[in-house]
């Protein structure tokens, strides 16, 4: 392939990467969590299922990879298994129509069947495609590559999932919350964007490298060489108490936001344009910080900063809560881009080219099961704590404040366990802190503040200490100390977002 057959590869990748984003944002996610909740009256425990699902299905992966090494026709395992996934998004767009109505009561059930069946093949569409960009991006780039893809493909995503919320939201003003066709129009516009992508899809070609295999030739060996390679191993041990902690709570900050804050789908649209708008600016950035320093560094800075964020949900109180949201949508924006960017670099690097997709399909298989667990753990603490409280100073905790609570708590112990992951030529975290500071200069238009955490992190040679001070700061405050600092931010905060929600508001 000469390089301008390449360079067209890549792009219809980012064009894929983009309308795949698309369909995402519109046809999942917070709509897909507001259909089950409004629509089907789906319980905690069926949202922890639901997150679940896409994480279980990547035990297929290992099949997956069977396929490819048996084969090496990654191309057409990732195109059939893309069009199959989505084209099962039908049944969903059809349920709440009259032909499901003799299912009324297990409606909700049939949303699980046909997300796990859609996940199935989505996952063992992404076992493929990994493999096959890993053979087509080149190493040296590859930082910069998917830094570029992700951050358009982002965009994408955050354009349509603030146009979504705005139709959303004037939909259920004109008809009524329980009114199912808004949800609809959106699945369908999505899944139209995705069977677009995988058309663009279709026309990257298989890399150079990809091998042609015999039909009886596979070394079943190739499944045993991941678990002899003991930095390998270091690397699925950590990304799966990574999984777990996040995904422990992850689903429940949308049930959060609208159950427990009674936040409209516009407010929560733009949050998470807000997040989004942090993913594309850090995207830029974490590419060439990863190509150049390395991705075991950027995974550490950025593992210590998710840490905080759970705590920050916290603080959000019902009419209360524009201040603390705000902070943590662009916090986890701009450094989850960083982790999961650098976690994707590091198995790629870390992957041998020889049984590559065996290498990727068990630690989907691994981290997926255990990233699966972790939101019906969830769901069932939620149940099993429900009705809680405790007061704590004017707080009152509930029982998805401790799932928080427990994310963060897990978070801390995760973070240790990268440090046992080599990465040959990575720099220290603190050289990428450095180079942060440098290129979140207030000068481009950076909060002084996010300079300041920046500065003083760089004057300690160890973060956990300087996090512990900071922690026991922040526990030695007053309450009416913290009550002014919130008071007061959420006086900033809360005019002009009125504004901006105004802005999108229907204004028939």
């Amino acid at each position: 392939m000469d390089e301008n057959q390449q360079n067209k590869a890549l792009n219809f990748s980012i064009i894929d990467g983009a309308l795949s984003a698309v369909m995402g944002s519109l046809a999942g996610g917070i709509f897909l969590m507001g259909f089950a909740l409004k629509i089907l009256k789906a319980e905690p425990q069926q949202i922890g299922i639901l997150a679940s699902l896409p994480m279980f299905a990547n035990l297929v992966q290992i099949f997956g990879s069977y396929i490819i090494e048996k084969t090496g026709r990654k191309k057409g395992l990732c195109f059939f298994s893309v069009l199959a996934s989505r084209i099962l998004w039908i049944l969903i767009i059809m349920l709440p129509m009259a032909i499901f109505s003799p299912l009324s009561d297990w409606r909700i059930w049939v949303l699980v069947a046909v997300i796990a069946l859609s996940s199935l093949f989505g996952s063992l569409s992404g076992i493929a495609w990994m493999a096959w960009m890993s053979d087509l991006v080149p190493g040296e780039i590859r930082g910069t590559y998917f830094g570029r893809r992700n951050m358009i493909a982002s965009a994408c995503g955050m354009v349509f999932i603030l146009l979504g919320g705005k139709f959303l939201t004037m939909w259920e003003t004109r008809f009524s919350e329980a009114n199912p066709f808004g949800f609809i129009l959106l699945f369908a516009i999505g899944l139209i964007a995705g069977l677009v992508a995988a058309w663009f899809l279709s026309r990257i070609p298989e890399a150079e490298s990809a091998e042609k295999k015999d039909s009886g030739g596979f070394d079943f060996s190739l499944f045993f060489r991941p678990l002899k390679d003991r930095n390998f191993l270091n690397l699925i041990l950590f990304v799966s108490a990574w999984m777990f902690a996040i995904q422990i709570a992850a689903p429940f900050y949308g049930v959060f936001m609208i159950e427990n804050l009674k936040i409209d789908f516009t407010a929560i649209t733009i949050f998470g344009t807000f997040a989004t708008f942090a993913t594309l600016f850090m995207m830029k950035i974490w590419g060439p910080i990863s190509d150049k320093l390395g991705n075991k560094p950027v995974i550490i800075v950025s593992g210590w900063v998710l840490i905080a964020v759970p705590f920050i949900w916290i603080l959000a109180l019902p009419g209360n809560y524009y201040m603390p949201i705000l902070t943590a949508h662009i916090l986890s924006g701009a450094f989850m881009a960083g982790a999961a960017l650098s976690q994707f670099n590091i198995l790629i690097k870390l992957s041998p080219a020889e049984g590559r997709s065996v290498y990727l399909a068990l630690f989907a298989a691994i981290t997926g099961l255990v990233g699966a667990i972790a939101p019906i753990v969830g769901g069932a603490l939620s149940n099993a704590l429900k009705g809680f409280t405790y007061s704590l100073l004017s707080y009152n905790i509930s029982n998805l404040h401790l799932i928080f609570l427990l994310s963060s708590a897990l978070q801390v112990l995760t973070v240790f366990f990268i440090l046992r992951v080599k990465e040959p030529a990575a720099a220290a975290p603190v050289a990428v802190i450095m180079r942060l500071k440098n290129d979140l200069n207030p000068q481009v238009g950076i909060a002084s503040s996010t300079d300041f955490v920046m500065v003083e992190l760089k004057k300690t040679e160890r973060i956990l200490e300087k996090i512990d001070k900071v922690t026991d700061k922040m526990a030695a405050s007053s309450e009416e100390k913290v009550r002014r600092v919130l008071d007061k931010g959420e006086r900033i905060t809360k005019k002009p977002f009125e504004k901006l929600k105004d802005f999108f508001k229907d204004k028939d």
